[in-house]
């Protein structure tokens, strides 16, 4: 899967926690049970306030061994 523009809809779930249980790294889980992870630059650390709703998202995907990360380039809650 290189590098492509898409747009995704899911849930934002987290994926990692600090010692103090702050989300600090969350994926979109979509409805065909696809995951990505989301990269943690500006627009994607926004999503973090977002756990469990559901978002639009479009940016860049890429597939590296299993996992599948999405860079951010807009979202839109539903």
């Amino acid at each position: 899967m290189g590098e492509r523009l898409i747009t995704i809809r899911g849930i934002v779930i987290p994926v990692d926690w600090d010692e103090k249980g702050k989300v600090v790294a969350a994926a979109i889980s979509t409805h065909n049970e696809d995951e990505y992870l989301i990269d943690n630059d500006y627009k994607g650390e926004k999503l973090l306030h977002f756990v469990q709703e559901e978002v639009e998202v479009s940016g860049i995907a890429r597939k590296n061994k299993d996992k599948k990360t999405i860079t951010v380039k807009k979202y839109i809650l539903k």
